[in-house]
């Protein structure tokens, strides 16, 4: 029995022993020696068993032109900018995996040789392909791209055009550091983790916000207070003034917590401001001077602001008064000395608008109205006392005694205050001092003659003046001595 096992022991022996030398023979015959790539042999994924070098070569280079034409998208936000692989100088580092792929099974003894065919038959092997870019190129290539990118800063504007508020969008401001984001590209493709395809790559960049937007903007819809004054009968300087100081103050627009100041918007008073010569008060006189008129810009602008109930945080009175608004409605413009200024007291935006022409000039002011439907504001001027200007007497030696010419009327002078008046369906329920203003009088002045009459001389028969001389010897001659 024992004999009879160790003789099939023997056979299967001999069986395996020529199995496997006919698998010898088989993959020795057919691919030891061969010029040509083993089977189950692949570059980055493609199979290239059987293939010759050369042939090889060419598959792989088709693969790295093909990947040449992926595409980088550089983006920023939401606008993006595209350009190909080859663009920045796409090659692939590891062509001689190609040689690689072939020299594979071809070294070492006979027996090590057939035993790594058949195990590249059964496994396989995969050689990558690995890439790089130029990084002086991509760097070219970012900048000219992405310079579409950058932008500056813009806030919104708004403007008032034919009835309507016109607002252009805000713009942020976006810097960004080109060759960070070219280093920072050039690693994506090092990276053996690249799947060879296109690549969306958000780039960094600071932002620099816009302070104010167009939603904000969007606020200024409603009315917040007008106001209106004529300037019928002005000299054509004085109109011009008045209209050059509207359009100059027209479009302003504060934000909350700002301030605004007059003055620093009208000034200078030159002609090249667009100013011309008009009367103006100048220490208790009307005098020429560019720019005359402006106080009736300030004054019509400082009533509208009263209306829409913003912060007057300086305001000061004429000298004398003025003939388009109630006493203590007034608000004056001398230089830096007299101004009016006011704070955007409130939430929202507001936008000043200014029109003149013809013979009045209006203020309104808009915003995002916050006061109840049923409040109501109204502003009552209050005289407190009058002084009725005096007399300022002239003499004059050219004119006859007793002869009186008015040179020019004096000016009464008043103290005012004005009330701000609020009502709650019609009805009063708070009244506030706003102001108080003192108004000078100025004397009429009266030239008054003091030229005495001439007493007529007498005269000869013939009608011509005697002298003393004269009349002596004719009174010599007329009258007997006494002898």
């Amino acid at each position: 029995m024992k004999k009879r096992i160790g003789v099939i022991v023997l056979v299967l022996l001999l069986l395996l022993l020529a199995g496997a030398g006919a698998g010898f023979y088989y993959y020795y015959s057919k691919y030891i020696n061969i010029d040509a790539i083993y089977p189950g042999v692949t570059i980055q994924g493609m199979s290239v068993g059987g293939m010759t070098q050369e042939e090889a070569k060419a598959k792989v280079q088709e693969y790295v032109d093909q990947v040449s034409q992926e595409t980088v998208t550089l983006q920023v936000r939401k606008k993006e900018t595209a350009f190909p692989l080859s663009d920045i100088g796409l090659k692939c580092t590891n062509m001689d995996a190609v040689e690689e792929a072939y020299n594979l099974g071809k070294t070492g003894n006979v027996f090590k040789r057939v035993m790594e065919v058949r195990e590249l038959e059964k496994k396989g092997t995969d050689f990558p392909l690995t890439f790089s870019v130029d990084k002086e190129e991509t760097k070219k290539v970012v900048a000219k791209k992405a310079k579409k990118f950058l932008a500056k800063k813009k806030d919104a504007t708004i403007k008032r055009v034919d009835g309507k508020f016109v607002i252009t969008k805000h713009v942020h401001g976006i810097a960004i550091d080109f060759d960070a984001n070219a280093e920072k590209l050039a690693e994506v493709f090092d990276n053996k983790d690249w799947d060879h395809k296109s690549v969306v790559f958000p780039m960094d960049y600071t932002l620099d916000k816009a302070k104010h937007t167009k939603k904000e903007l969007s606020a200024i819809k409603d009315v917040l207070g007008t106001y209106t004054t004529s300037y019928a009968g002005s000299a054509s300087g004085r109109c011009a003034n008045v209209e050059n100081g509207a359009s100059l103050i027209n479009g302003t627009v504060l934000y909350p917590g700002e301030s605004f100041s007059v003055y620093s918007k009208v000034a200078p008073f030159t002609a090249a401001n667009g100013y011309h010569l008009a009367g103006s008060y100048s220490n208790g006189q009307t005098v020429q001077t560019y720019g005359g008129g402006i106080c009736q810009v300030s004054t019509t602008l400082y009533n509208a602001v009263l209306r829409a109930e913003l912060n007057v945080t300086e305001r000061l009175n004429h000298s004398m008064t003025v003939h388009y608004v109630p006493l203590s409605a007034d608000a004056a413009i001398s230089g830096t000395d007299k101004d009016l200024k006011f704070t955007n007291n409130l939430d929202h935006p507001i936008y000043i608008q200014g029109t003149a022409g013809g013979s009045s000039i209006t203020f309104t002011i808009y915003g995002k109205e916050y006061r109840a439907s049923n409040r109501k504001v109204e502003y009552v001027s209050q005289t407190l006392s009058v002084r009725g200007p005096s007399e300022k007497v002239i003499k004059d030696n050219t004119m006859e005694e007793g002869k009186r010419v008015v040179e020019s009327n004096g000016r009464t002078g008043y103290t005012a205050r004005l009330w701000k008046v609020v009502y709650i369906d019609g009805k009063e329920t708070k009244r506030t001092q706003v102001n108080s203003s003192s108004y000078m009088s100025t004397p009429s002045v009266v030239r008054v003659g003091t030229k005495k009459k001439e007493v007529p001389k007498p005269t000869t028969e013939t009608g011509k003046e005697t002298t003393k001389a004269e009349d002596k010897a004719k009174a010599d001659v007329e009258q007997p001595n006494g002898n």
